[in-house]
């Protein structure tokens, strides 16, 4: 497969693999957000997934998962391809590991907090973005990069007289070890598995019969979708910020309807009504930042 060479395009080659191995996941969801979103301003862009947001200007490398049994889901092959060195930039997640694509132009997207285990195998001269205020190492020189899929047009309040109790949602590492004894006195429903039991239809339904979502994950698009259908968010006993007021400020997707400990539900009850305002809002601040970013390297390569 040999990369297009057009006049004053650039390509883009956006690591989406994760997407095979793990659909439902934000990660995956922004992954092809971005592919998207880059495409749209007139650029090349290569995935290695189906898009989940398609587009005349984005092209598929095909690539498969192998080891399927492998619990973390990492092996993949795909087709191999050829580019033009000076005109394409490999855009990685955190998890990547060295520069798979050997390209000279990388960008590290930074969805999640760092390990150095990935870490060390960057590059220096790699130019590094943050999605949020993930965590990186201490003085690393980063800008912002945030782009979402927030399914206004899906997500609402269906404004259900008998909403009432607790759902919650057990992902991942935030849940700690007494997590299930924690949720066993709220008398809450477990949707964890929604995208098996029919993904964001099954979500508008379900989150909207609920008075409230109690999750231990404090960066989940997932709190931010009941928020808007209505339905407030409580995080749990969770660690990573000072305050509530801390936690707000920077993670801005949860400014509103959303609960940064149990004393803090009243914060969420009372802004509920606001989620939905503060989206259409972030989702302009987020244009902001792709503009930026196609902007730095149209100036550096064309």
């Amino acid at each position: 497969m040999i990369l297009r060479n057009e006049q004053g395009k650039l390509n883009f080659i956006i690591s989406t693999q994760y997407a095979i191995a793990y659909p439902e996941k934000g990660a995956s969801i922004v992954l092809n957000k971005l592919a998207y979103e880059i495409a749209i301003r007139g650029h090349n862009v290569y995935v290695f997934n189906e898009p989940y947001f398609p587009h005349e200007n984005i092209k598929v490398i095909p690539t498969k998962l192998v080891e399927e049994d492998n619990p973390w889901k990492s092996k993949f092959i795909w087709e191999p391809f050829n580019f033009l060195l000076n005109n394409t930039i490999s855009i990685y997640t955190q998890v990547s590991m060295e520069n798979p694509h050997n390209t000279i132009h990388n960008v590290r997207w930074v969805l999640h907090d760092y390990s150095k285990e990935h870490w060390d195998t960057f590059d220096e001269k790699d130019l590094i973005y943050n999605f949020g205020d993930f965590k990186v190492p201490e003085n690393t020189k980063q800008s912002s990069l945030t782009v979402f899929d927030y399914k206004l047009d899906i997500f609402k309040n269906l404004n259900n007289p008998n909403r009432k109790g607790f759902c919650s949602l057990r992902q991942g590492k935030a849940t700690p070890e007494n997590g299930e004894e924690i949720l066993k006195t709220f008398t809450s429903d477990d949707i964890s598995d929604w995208y098996n039991k029919g993904g964001y239809d099954y979500l508008l339904e379900t989150l909207n019969k609920y008075e409230y979502l109690i999750t231990f994950e404090d960066k989940t698009y997932l709190t931010t979708i009941a928020a808007l259908c209505g339905t407030k968010a409580i995080i749990l006993n969770n660690k990573n910020y000072s305050s509530p007021l801390d936690f707000r400020l920077k993670n801005p997707i949860q400014l509103f309807g959303v609960a940064y400990g149990w004393d803090n539900v009243s914060w969420a009850n009372k802004t509920i009504d606001l989620v939905r305002d503060n989206i259409v809002e972030l989702e302009k601040r987020d244009s902001v930042t792709v503009d930026n970013f196609i902007n730095y390297w149209e100036k550096k390569l064309l």
